[in-house]
């Protein structure tokens, strides 16, 4: 069992938090809540050896998997500096380090881990202290509305941790994903208006795993797509340790992009029949379907959110910005799909898998099955359903 588990009771969001670190509640004797919990092997003098690596809020704490006994804790305030991948000539290795100290003093030290969610540890050590990282870099760009055809400007930001979309007037987030869940390819090159394959003409779009939807983008005066692109990838190596692929094999056109995208959303690389039945499975009987109410994250729910237990917000959804969204829920043998009920559109395939979707719907149900069942949830931001009663 790789990943332990993880839960949150008062998780901050990146894009909403003003501090990365507070004081510790006063029962301190008590375990943390915990945002994450992985399993990973240390690196020390003394050989390698598993530890069960564990991030809150306030502490940084490894424990011995045989004992469950406290190996090291450091405080996030004061005795935690930064994280980063170790890049080496393997492209599948997965080692990174950590740089603390002990009780406040003396110089940060880099402990040295391996673990195969090399990625989501590091998106999370990244997130405790959000308020110390400035953005990597800023870019106007263009983004295109799917259903007019319109290229709308917008400001694209590269964090540490994945890229944002933010609004020009309000400064509102609009839409955020993580390099942890950018798909393989993670960029695709649009073509030119003339069909040919120019990468500072044409376009790009970021692709999602999980079933989220893809975005295409097009840079504005002042900067071009491959600065964009290069920046994106070169971030994404060097603060998670994620190789994102670039297709440039065949630049889609932009019609054939809203074609595709239409057609299956989380599909792009191969060509997609128009049945909306396509996108659940041809040959995949509906077993039950439901009108349900989803609670949304910040950011029209793209926001990752690692607990349960946010509060409504005004607006009916997950925390001060989140929202609330009609959807019908359609469950086959081997999906769980979320179309909008107006246009019956796919919205997202949610999961792939039965097997996972049991998993999840624990979860939620109860975080503490998180620990039983041995999933990796870590790759899911938290989608909340409320099914009217019938």
């Amino acid at each position: 069992m790789d990943f332990v588990s993880r839960h949150a009771s008062d998780q901050q969001t990146p894009s909403e938090s003003t501090s990365s670190y507070s004081a510790p509640p006063s029962h301190a004797s008590e375990e943390p809540e915990y945002l994450a919990r992985y399993m990973v092997v240390k690196h020390s003098w003394r050989g390698r050896y598993k530890r069960i690596f564990c991030i809150s809020n306030f502490a940084l704490i490894t424990l011995d998997p045989a004992t469950l006994s406290v190996t090291n804790s450091y405080d996030v305030g004061t005795d935690y500096d930064g994280a980063a991948p170790i890049i080496g000539r393997d492209d599948n290795s997965n080692e990174f380090t950590v740089s603390v100290r002990t009780d406040g003093r003396g110089k940060f030290k880099s402990m040295k881990f391996s673990s195969k969610y090399r990625a989501s540890i590091l998106t999370e050590l990244h997130r405790i202290r959000w308020n110390k990282l400035g953005a990597v870099g800023e870019f106007p760009v263009l983004h295109l509305k799917r259903r007019t055809s319109e290229w709308v400007p917008f400001k694209l930001k590269i964090t540490y941790i994945g890229v944002e979309l933010i609004e020009l007037k309000t400064g509102e987030l609009r839409w955020c994903l993580d390099f942890r869940d950018m798909g393989s390819p993670a960029i695709i090159l649009l073509s030119d208006p003339y069909g040919k394959k120019n990468t500072d003409h044409g376009g790009f779009v970021l692709c999602s795993l999980y079933g989220r939807k893809s975005k295409a983008f097009q840079a504005t005066s002042g900067t071009t797509n491959a600065a964009i692109i290069s920046n994106l990838t070169k971030t994404a190596t060097s603060m998670v340790g994620v190789g994102l692929t670039v297709d440039s094999s065949h630049a889609l056109a932009v019609s054939e992009y809203i074609n595709r995208r239409e057609c299956h959303p989380t599909c792009l690389t191969t060509s997609m029949s128009n049945s909306a039945k396509e996108a659940v499975g041809a040959d995949e009987t509906p077993c039950g379907a439901w009108l349900v109410t989803r609670l949304r994250s910040t950011a029209r729910g793209t926001l990752n959110t690692p607990g349960v237990s946010l509060a409504i917000g005004p607006k009916g959804g997950l925390g001060e910005h989140g929202d609330a969204v009609s959807r019908q829920l359609i469950l086959t043998k081997g999906s769980l799909v979320e179309r909008r009920p107006e246009n019956y559109e796919v919205d997202s395939s949610l999961f792939e898998y039965r097997e996972a979707l049991t998993h999840r719907l624990y979860w939620c149900s109860d975080p503490n099955m998180a620990e039983k069942e041995g999933g990796e949830y870590n790759e899911y931001s938290v989608s909340i359903v409320d099914l009217p009663r019938k």
